[in-house]
């Protein structure tokens, strides 16, 4: 009994010292209860034990290294993974792991919230808006009990959850409310925009998004969350192209959350839109309509009306200074645009593009210079709005403005249809490709980026040109009228 409490080194010439319980945690690391249950009988994985008696054990130091370096995660040697910077406890030793904890998470049938619906729980860590690292309880809905039959359905549909929160690249996410994040939205993103681009988006911030989603955490807002947004704004009345501005506004909000680490997906993206509505014809004026309202205005709205219409320039690009004009060449060099007093570059455009015009069309605007006396310095169509008996700021007039006050009332005194500045655009889009300009023509006098934007948004079948297509296509049946048409009765 003495030499197997002892024990050899192999070769029976010198004993070795047998270790206790105690000296082996001590030595080892382990704790007590680890042993303790290691060394019972039928226990699965046991120590390399020498037992003395029925109760006391002892142990060879040599097998115990051998069996835990067999079963260490990481080998001595190995390079370890990146680990997210927390220090995890395991009894009194310290230990800093190469990833989160493995969670499998928790999901529960819930019946006292109305119908019956599947909840899961996990825990997440999350970094609040003063930098700290918070570990935080979420709750989330999995689905009705229709939806989530069972609870096999309902731990698939978390196991997809926690995926990305297991896995050893997953680096807690950033916490923001949808609000807060909108003021970074702001400074960061909005402020390099051109203000035709930050009107739109500050309209829809303030009207729309932020009523909806502003106390929301940014994390926890879900396509589903996107999709009852987007189906309460059509219930409300809100058109097709309404509802598709609404969601590419909100899809670029959430890929600046993405770019800045707030989020990990676009919640936006996936959300769908309704069927497109049954729209009424848009009716264009025939030439002679727009001969009779640029007659009826007075100048300088009369020139401008007539310069939108055959150069189909856009009404924020009426900015222009007399020196912009070239009467030699016919062009129009169009390099500033303006809204609402705040001047920005041309929509689309890197540097400047040129509008080609008729002698003709110089003609008028070197009539209106010679009428006001202006210089080349001078602004074409300047501001002349008075406001409590004192001019405003000197520049180009305010094209928002005007259409109200002074286009629109005339139009409906003519009977003319309703006039505004887009439609102006695409009857001169239309009479160009109608008349058989080249669509890339067309494109480059409009300042669009592709050619499809004005096929599909801006132009218009004429009434002669579908008569024609109807007369080629009719024609190839030969099918005749004839001279006299009558009836035979049928006898029965």
């Amino acid at each position: 009994m003495a030499n197997e409490a002892q024990g050899t080194n192999g070769n029976g010439s010198e004993p070795k010292k047998l270790l206790r319980v105690r000296e082996l945690c001590t030595m080892f690391g382990l704790s007590k209860s680890f042993v303790y249950q290691h060394t019972m009988e039928n226990a699965k994985n046991p120590l390399p034990v020498v037992r003395m008696g029925k109760r006391a054990v002892r142990f060879d130091p040599d097998k115990i290294s051998t069996y835990l370096r067999s079963r260490e995660r990481y080998r001595p040697g190995a390079t370890l993974a990146l680990f997210d910077g927390i220090v995890r406890a395991n009894r009194k030793r310290r230990y800093k792991l190469a990833r989160n904890r493995f969670q499998a998470g928790t999901v529960r049938l819930r019946t006292d919230r109305g119908p019956a619906y599947w909840q899961a729980r996990y825990w997440e860590d999350v970094v609040d808006e003063a930098g700290r690292t918070v570990h935080k309880r979420v709750a989330v809905r999995l689905g009705s009990l229709e939806e989530v039959p069972n609870e096999k359905v309902a731990r698939q549909k978390l196991a997809a959850i926690l995926n990305t929160i297991n896995d050893s690249k997953h680096r807690p996410k950033k916490q923001m409310t949808f609000g807060g994040f909108i003021e970074k939205y702001r400074t960061l993103k909005l402020a390099n925009q051109k203000g035709t681009t930050v009107h739109g988006y500050e309209t829809n911030i303030r009207a729309h998004y932020l009523p909806a989603f502003a106390d929301m955490e940014l994390s926890d807002i879900t396509a589903e969350d996107v999709q009852i947004f987007i189906n309460q704004k059509r219930l409300d009345g809100k058109k097709q192209q309404t509802l598709k501005n609404l969601k590419w506004g909100l899809s670029s909000i959430f890929e600046s959350a993405i770019q800045f680490g707030y989020l990990s997906a676009n919640p936006a993206s996936r959300a769908n839109l309704p069927p497109k509505e049954v729209k009424e014809k848009v009716k264009l004026p025939t030439p002679n309509d727009l001969v009779r309202l640029i007659e009826e205005l007075p100048e300088p709205y009369s020139t401008m009306v007539y310069l939108v219409s055959v150069s189909s320039i856009r009404p924020e690009e009426l900015a222009f200074r007399w020196s912009d004009l070239e009467p030699e060449v016919c062009n129009l060099n169009i390099v500033r645009a303006m809204n609402k007093g705040q001047f920005h570059t041309p929509k689309y455009q890197e540097g400047h593009r040129i509008i080609r015009l008729t002698d003709a069309d110089v003609d008028r605007l070197l009539s209106l210079k010679r009428k006001v006396n202006a210089k080349d310095d001078d602004w074409m169509f300047p501001n002349r709005i008075k406001k409590g008996g004192a001019k405003l700021k000197p520049g180009p007039i305010w094209h928002e403005h005007i259409l109200a006050r002074k286009i629109q009332p005339v139009a409906d005194r003519l009977g003319l249809p309703h006039i505004t500045w887009r439609l102006l655009r695409h009857w001169g889009a239309t009479q160009l490709v109608g008349g058989g300009a080249d669509v890339k023509v067309v494109q480059q006098r409009l300042g669009h980026s592709r050619p499809s934007t004005t096929a599909n948004y801006y132009l218009h079948v004429l009434d002669e040109k579908a008569d024609a297509a109807a007369e080629m296509i009719s024609g190839h049946l030969g099918y005749e009228i004839p001279a006299v048409s009558s009836t035979n009765p049928v006898e029965v």
